[in-house]
């Protein structure tokens, strides 16, 4: 990314494709945490993307608008939140499971 000028500092300057927005990362980190969290050690990984799916969906719903230039799929977010939840319970669950055998 180069730079281009704008009003007293530098800002880089995005290119046309950027990747997916953040409901849609929410809405993949979602899947797959939930896939992962019956694994007994793969189940770590996928509270780290529990969190992450909860917090990108929070953040892609968030009505500030300052996150990116398109207008992120607010349901698709809203279904990596419900993903990520389900998968932290089911974290806590198994992870309580498996300490007790």
């Amino acid at each position: 990314m180069s730079p281009r000028p704008r009003g007293r500092g530098f800002v880089p300057s995005k290119s046309e494709s950027d990747g997916m927005d953040l409901g849609t990362r929410a809405l993949i980190l979602g899947v797959g945490s939930l896939v992962l969290s019956w694994v007994p050690i793969i189940n770590i990984v996928a509270f780290l993307a529990a969190l992450m799916a909860v917090a990108f969906g929070l953040l892609a719903r968030w009505p500030t608008g300052w996150l990116g230039q398109g207008e992120p799929d607010t349901r698709r977010a809203l279904w990596g939140i419900i993903l990520g939840a389900i998968a932290l319970v089911v974290f806590v669950i198994t992870a309580v499971r498996y300490s007790v055998i």
